[in-house]
């Protein structure tokens, strides 16, 4: 398995109404408003965070039916928040609002948007991002990433990103061992209408897969 076979899983995946509806509530209210309001400040911030949630859901449903996935690090609501300790050991810390980061030396190194490990002891970290062009300078994040995450973990670690709209000829994509577009995806949440997630509680879905990040 490979951030290549992970990318095909994507591809492959059918977009559920409620992946989209888990996606959306995972936002706090006030953006889930946003996301349907095109008029306000917070609109675009919405709609990436809704795409980087959504795309989380399709990994988890697309994770719990192939059994070449091992664990998908929970993120966003799913995510259990532990306050900062300025003492405990390098690695995985989630923040208040379930953002995946990891810490050096007591201080914030990196965040990531998705951990999957495969059956076969690859570990995948991914980038989720609505408009490519703006990644344009994103080869030495990558790169710093992946080394960081290779000292924590050790062994190889592969870099899959995931997109909205068509990637083109980008130099960071040279740091990249898959990537893949799901086409629109930001605008899913326009199958929906507004009171199917604005006032609705998370319930998360049932996932063998999903473990916490500390121990991906």
């Amino acid at each position: 398995m490979s951030a290549a076979e992970i990318a095909g899983l994507l591809t492959a995946a059918e977009i559920s109404s409620g992946e989209i509806r888990r996606a959306a509530i995972h936002l706090p209210k006030p953006l889930r408003a946003a996301l349907y309001d095109e008029t306000s400040r917070e609109h675009r911030t919405a709609v990436g965070e809704f795409f980087e949630a959504l795309v989380y859901e399709i990994l988890l449903s697309a994770g719990e039916a192939s059994p070449a996935v091992s664990s998908v690090a929970a993120k966003l609501s799913d995510a259990h928040y532990v306050p900062y300790d300025k003492y405990a050991k390098d690695g995985l810390w989630y923040s208040k609002d379930g953002g995946i980061r990891f810490k050096v030396q007591a201080r914030v190194a990196a965040e990531i948007d998705l951990l999957v490990k495969t059956a076969d002891g690859v570990r995948v970290f991914g980038e989720v991002v609505v408009n490519p062009a703006k990644a344009a300078n994103l080869a030495s994040e990558v790169a710093a990433k992946r080394a960081l995450l290779e000292r924590l973990y050790g062994g190889p670690v592969q870099f899959l990103f995931v997109c909205a709209n068509p990637a083109k000829e980008l130099k960071f994509l040279q740091e990249t061992d898959a990537a893949v577009v799901i086409t629109d995806g930001h605008l899913h949440y326009q199958r929906l209408h507004p009171n199917e997630v604005l006032h609705k509680k998370s319930a998360p879905a049932k996932s063998t897969k999903r473990v916490d990040g500390s121990v991906w």
